[in-house]
């Protein structure tokens, strides 16, 4: 299966990659990783993201190429790949001029039910722990003496972040035989990578928990943990909404809690991080509110006031629950 997507992409001599947007680990990592892959193999490549790449992750050899996809960088390329994102929806300001190109798209991706009319081909397992690990299988299949050290890293950085450092369910022991294959491949140091995503904080993104922590509830007598990051809160703490990555898992370690729920305030929206154990299927749930994702982890998104956003989350969720 691999190898037939791999001939497709390989009929190309320009792609363009694009993540989706607010990316993460797994989507900067995976989207690298391929850059990396397909220059090795001869083709050229442009990387694009509507949002800048996360500070903890602009070491990643290669991200500094990604920018944003004006037109004019979009028609340079003969065929694109939407990595680590399912459907247009998701991959910010170009979704029309995709939803209009005769230019073949593919997709690497792990997230449940891929809009499957819209690509040319998919290279896609919701089983798989993270889309970086896709991105490892089609190294794997074309001879892991390609995975040099700046991909390895890019690939590693993924898998690590997407599995929450490999304590999800979607973690097995192919993911760690993976793992051993790339840490060897690229001869990683796996502390120094780890301090570089988990260790680069700044005391306002502390000051930013203390007051998200603060305002946690708990609803569903106890099963559903909700908290909010406002405008104000922002502001007050001179952080960014790159900063509030990650802190919806929180609540997650509270005696009782089996759904977190994290509600951000954006300008014409409400942006809602959704993340499970295994007691609702998140992804099903959040597309009431116009989302998707995976079954333990999902987003979605609300018209707002925020307190109507919760109160509409909580009364649905108390349907899932009980």
């Amino acid at each position: 299966m691999a190898k037939k997507f791999i001939g497709e992409l390989l009929k190309h001599k320009k792609l363009g990659l694009i993540s989706h947007v607010s990316p993460d680990g797994d989507a900067i990592g995976s989207q690298v990783a391929l850059y990396h892959w397909l220059t090795g193999q001869g083709v050229d490549a442009l990387l694009f993201n509507d949002d800048s790449v996360p500070s903890n992750l602009e070491w990643i050899e290669g991200s500094r190429h990604i920018t944003v996809p004006e037109e004019k960088l979009l028609e340079k390329c003969d065929a694109f790949v939407f990595i680590d994102g399912n459907h247009p929806i998701r991959f910010g300001n170009s979704r029309d001029w995709f939803e209009s190109t005769e230019k073949p798209i593919y997709l690497i991706d792990h997230h449940l039910d891929p809009r499957g009319d819209f690509f040319s081909a998919m290279w896609w397992n919701p089983k798989a722990s993270s889309t970086a690990y896709l991105v490892y299988q089609i190294f794997e299949a074309t001879g892991l003496e390609g995975l040099n050290r700046s991909a390895a890293e890019a690939i590693y950085s993924g898998i690590v972040t997407d599995t929450g450092s490999f304590r999800f369910p979607t973690v097995t022991a192919e993911t760690h035989y993976a793992i051993g294959k790339i840490i060897e491949a690229g001869n990683l140091n796996t502390a120094e990578i780890h301090q570089r995503i988990y260790d680069d904080k700044s005391v306002s993104d502390y000051h930013l928990l203390g007051l998200a922590l603060n305002n946690i509830e708990l609803h569903c007598d106890g099963r559903l943990a909700t908290m909010y990051i406002t405008h104000e809160m922002l502001e007050q703490t001179g952080t960014s909404y790159q900063d509030i990555e990650g802190l919806v898992n929180y609540p997650l370690s509270i005696r009782g809690v089996e759904v977190s729920v994290m509600f951000s305030e954006r300008d014409d929206r409400i942006k809602i991080s959704l993340r499970g154990k295994s007691v609702v299927d998140l992804n099903q749930f959040s597309r009431k509110f116009e989302g998707g994702g995976h079954f333990n982890a999902a987003g979605a998104r609300h018209p707002g006031p925020m307190k109507k956003a919760i109160q509409d989350m909580v009364s649905e969720m108390k349907r899932s629950l009980f």
